[in-house]
Parts: structure tokens; C-alpha cells; sequence
């Protein structure tokens, strides 16, 4: 029997279970996973909080926790692109519309904490009707999944569990026992008899039956069409019904069925298979974040699943874009803006430049959201994309002076890029936003040198947005890459990024010729003046 405060097994992750997120095991530790430091910087905290919603089904730690293995990615992919398919989804859909675990929980926890009245037998018949309904969608869930044909390895592995699981001694006889109960439970007459304040129950031995005659009474009063004013809530919510404990009467009345209940209720306590209630939340991992890509994609964006390597660190990502940007602009006015990455043979390093509000930090952001998202197995913004899978990624966006350290704001900055440099690794990608900009500018070419240049010997992936021409051509590993502005007028950004080489005189140069003043102007139009005066 379901007792106060007890949940079913099926809330802690199942470490022996077929998962469809992990090959193997579920590694050991994944629900202790906090959000990587990274996510502010990145927006990503805004990613998963959209995608996770209330989180019932605590998602959270399986996003915080990126993998290392081609393969391990590969696995996941295969699972997003079989629900990609409608059959397979709205299969899935179903089978997570009997919300087996969350519900359950929710449910017996709400029953023995805000509803004490209700009777013992009461909670039994609804832990009978939980099973039963999760024998039959487990089912045909299992029949369905053979029918659609999966492809993935996950969803492959999990049909031929739930077909051995199905055929097991163990479900056969819950579902037998379920079945019989349920239809002798169905089988029994009783007759109430309520006088005054006292209620009897007793065995139905062919009564009259009242309703009948009280309804031929006044059937020639009815007018109209007839209203329905039966009480439509769930029977576990009738506190009525519990509050006058007829149902425990009843029991009474056939004491050897309702101890075959408490017996069934107690033999089969946690009923719920291992793996299938892994598989009830790690299918809300795929399913919530399809949702939450699904308008971007209406609106005519790209999302694919990048070809990720451990090996080759030459990446591509054709018409990608900040996640978090575009969805939040999707309905707005303003067109979310694509952009072109590349890096290859020795290119490790991307060097963004440009006027200010041009797009330079979000592209940066995209780039640490692509190799996040990547590590997941999710697909990312973008087309025709070939990313690095690094182990680590490392972000360094402008953060208040802590006073903490009474160290100052340089200070601060050296020491975390020291601590992060010390950790890094030639598998890792840095993310650099505008650092250094509390020095002069001479300091900072010298220290953002300093720091490329060890990004370079580790033979790192980097990131970094400056105003700083001169990093662009730090070495043979770096990129140039610029924002644009509209050509007529330079006031005006663009948001693209572009690889060009960087010159930020052309800015300056470009405003002041729509200004007329550009040397050559003032000159001729001062040439103009003279010969006039003259």
C-alpha cells in the first residue's frame, strides 16, 4: 500500500536502467550537477530556463552537464531525429500524457499531505487504477514503437527492453492480478440506506431501485434538453465519499476482496519499471527543447546537427545566430541576423572587431552557445555545421570591481584569466569579451597579446571581441573578423560579421565623409573659399 510521504522509486534517476540520454549507465552524480559558470555570460541560463518551464520533471542538471564523447553525442542526435519524425513524436506525446512518474508523485504526495480524510481503501482503489493505467500505456506504447520504426540507438534499445519487460513473469502477473481486482471490484452491489443522521450500508439483494421510479415521476415535467448535474470531479478528490467512510463499509461487507487489494497494493508498491521511469523524464529533455525551438524554425531559421570531431579543430557553422536573442525576438519587428563562422588549417582563433552595438558580442555568445549545445547532442542554430567537441569552455565578460579582494578591477581580471588559463587545455575554447579595458590602450594590446599568444601555444579555440586592430594579426592562428555598418550610412549597423580584414580607421573615415569631413573635403571646400574671397 501507497503510505504517507512514500514516492516510487522512479524519482531518483535509475542507475541500472536502459537510458535513452546516455549510452551505458546514467553516470553517477548527474542530478548533484550545478550550472556551469559559463551560462550567465552566455545567455544559456535564459536557454534552459525557457526550455525547462517548472521543471517537474528537474531537467536542469541534464543540461548543466555536456558530453566528451562523439559517440555519447552521436546517441543523443539519433533520439532528436527520430522525434523529429510526427509519428514517433505524437507517440511519444502520448505516452507522456499519462504523466506516469511526475503525476503519480505529485498526486500521493498531495493525498497524504493536504487531504488526510481520505480513507485508507479510497487510496488503495486509486493505486489499483494508477496501475492499470500504467500497464496499458506502457503497452501500447511498446506496440507503437514497433510499428513507427525507430532508427536511434536509444529508442532501439528501449523497444527491445520494454518487449523483454512486457513478456517478464513479473509484469504478466501484475497485469493479471490488476485485471482480476479490477473486474471483482467492478462486480460489487451494495445498497445505503440513510435515515436521520445515520447511514447504513448493507449487500444489494434485489432492492427496489428508486432512481428509476423517481425518475419516471417527473419525467413528464422535464422541458427542454436535460441538464447533466452529476459531480464530474475525480473519484480521489470525493472528500464526501471518504469523509462518511462508506467505502471502508463496503470493505467490510467483502472482506476477503478488499485484503486481496491491500495485498496486491502492497506486493506490487513500486510497480513502475525501472527504465520506463528513466525514460518518462529523459524523453521531457528532448521533447522541451524541440518545443522550444520549434517557432524559431517556423519563422525560417536554421537548426541542424553539427558532424563533431575530438580530432579536427577546423569548424564550420553556416547562418547561425544567438539562441536566446532569437527567441526573444521572434514576433517582433526587428529580423534576427545570420552569420558565417570558419576556421581552418591552422585557424584557431577568432578576432572580432567593429563599431560598438555591431553584433560583435553576440556572435561571441552564439559561438560559446554552438559548442555548449553541441556537447549536448541538441541541434544548433545553423546549417552545414562542423564543430570541435571541446572539454571545457571559458568565458570573460566585463563583471563589477569586487571589493571584496580590494585588488582593483585589472587585478581581478588577471587573476581569473590566470586561474582559467591554468585549468585550460588544448581541447578547450576561451570566450574573451572586451578585456582589459579598464588600462590604457597600450596595456591592453600588451596584456591581450600576452593572453592570445598562450591560447595559441596551448592550440586552443578562442573567441575574443576587442576594439583592438592589432590582435587580428597576432599570428598565423588568429582571424579577423568585423562588423559591419550600412555603406550609406555608416551610423547605421548591420549586425553581419564578416571575415575582412580589420581596419577601424574606415569607420571614422566613412562618418566623416557623410559628415563632409573627410581632409579632402575640408580642403577643397577651404580651396573653394579662398577662390572666392579672392
Amino acid at each position: 500500500m501507497v503510505v504517507s510521504g512514500e514516492v516510487p522509486r522512479s524519482s531518483a534517476l535509475g542507475h541500472h536502467a536502459h537510458s535513452i540520454l546516455f549510452t551505458g549507465r546514467v553516470p553517477l552524480g548527474v542530478d548533484q550537477g550545478t550550472q556551469p559558470g559559463y551560462f550567465s555570460d552566455l545567455n544559456l541560463d535564459q536557454v534552459v530556463a525557457a526550455v525547462t518551464g517548472k521543471d517537474r520533471y528537474r531537467l536542469g542538471p541534464f543540461f548543466y552537464r555536456p558530453l566528451r564523447d562523439v559517440d555519447a553525442v552521436r546517441y543523443r542526435q539519433g533520439v532528436f531525429e527520430d522525434l523529429e519524425r510526427r509519428e514517433v513524436r505524437e507517440l511519444v506525446s502520448a505516452f507522456e500524457s499519462q504523466t506516469l512518474v511526475a503525476d503519480f508523485t505529485y498526486r500521493t504526495q498531495e493525498m497524504a499531505t493536504e487531504h488526510q480524510d481520505y480513507s485508507h481503501y479510497h487510496r488503495a482503489l486509486w493505486f489499483l487504477n494508477a496501475v492499470e493505467k500504467y500497464c496499458q500505456s506502457v503497452m501500447t506504447f511498446s506496440e507503437g514503437l514497433q510499428t513507427v520504426g525507430v532508427g536511434s540507438l536509444g529508442l532501439l534499445g528501449l523497444s527491445d527492453h520494454l518487449q523483454k519487460y512486457l513478456a517478464s513473469a513479473a509484469f504478466t502477473l501484475m497485469l493479471s492480478e490488476s485485471r482480476k481486482l479490477k473486474e471483482a471490484l467492478d462486480s460489487v452491489e451494495y445498497a445505503i440506506l440513510v435515515k436521520g443522521d445515520k447511514v447504513t450500508v448493507g449487500r444489494f439483494e434485489d432492492q427496489a431501485n428508486y432512481s428509476d421510479q423517481v425518475t419516471g415521476t417527473f419525467e413528464r415535467f422535464q422541458q427542454g434538453a436535460q441538464s447533466d448535474y452529476r459531480d464530474t470531479r475525480p473519484d480521489w478528490k470525493e472528500e464526501d465519499f471518504a469523509n462518511l467512510n462508506i467505502l471502508g463499509m463496503v470493505a467490510k461487507l467483502y472482506p476477503e476482496l478488499f485484503a486481496a487489494l491491500d495485498t496486491f497494493c502492497q506486493q506490487h508498491h513500486d510497480y513502475m519499471d525501472e527504465t520506463v521511469a528513466l525514460a518518462d523524464r529523459e524523453f521531457q529533455f528532448y521533447l522541451s527543447y524541440l518545443k522550444y525551438i520549434r517557432p524559431l524554425r517556423k519563422a525560417g531559421l536554421n537548426f541542424s546537427y553539427p558532424r563533431v570531431s575530438l580530432i579536427n579543430k577546423a569548424e564550420q557553422v553556416l547562418d547561425t545566430f544567438d539562441l536566446a536573442l532569437a527567441a526573444q525576438m521572434i514576433g517582433q519587428v526587428n529580423t534576427v541576423v545570420a552569420n558565417d563562422i570558419t576556421l581552418s588549417g591552422p585557424e584557431r582563433i577568432l578576432v572580432i572587431s567593429g563599431p560598438n552595438n555591431g553584433g560583435k558580442t553576440t556572435l561571441a555568445r552564439t559561438i560559446g552557445q554552438l559548442h555548449h549545445l553541441a556537447r549536448l547532442g541538441c541541434p544548433v542554430p545553423g546549417r552545414e555545421v562542423r564543430l570541435f567537441l571541446c572539454d571545457q569552455i571559458f568565458t570573460h565578460f566585463e563583471k563589477e570591481e569586487d571589493l571584496a579582494t580590494l585588488a582593483g578591477k585589472l587585478q581581478d581580471e588577471l587573476n581569473r584569466l590566470h586561474a582559467d588559463l591554468a585549468l585550460a587545455t588544448p581541447a578547450s575554447l576561451m570566450v574573451l569579451n572586451e578585456v582589459f579595458n579598464s588600462t590604457t590602450v597600450a596595456d591592453a594590446v600588451y596584456l591581450s597579446s600576452k593572453i592570445l599568444q598562450r591560447v595559441t601555444e596551448l592550440d586552443a579555440l578562442g573567441v575574443c571581441v576587442t576594439f583592438l586592430d592589432e590582435l587580428s594579426t597576432l599570428n598565423h592562428k588568429t582571424v579577423s573578423m568585423v562588423s559591419q555598418v550600412d555603406p550609406h550610412d555608416p551610423a547605421i549597423r548591420t549586425h553581419k560579421v564578416i571575415r575582412i580584414k580589420a581596419n577601424g580607421r574606415a569607420y571614422a573615415h566613412a562618418i566623416a565623409d557623410k559628415y563632409g569631413l573627410t581632409y579632402e573635403r575640408i580642403a577643397a571646400h577651404r580651396g573653394t573659399e579662398e577662390a572666392g574671397s579672392s
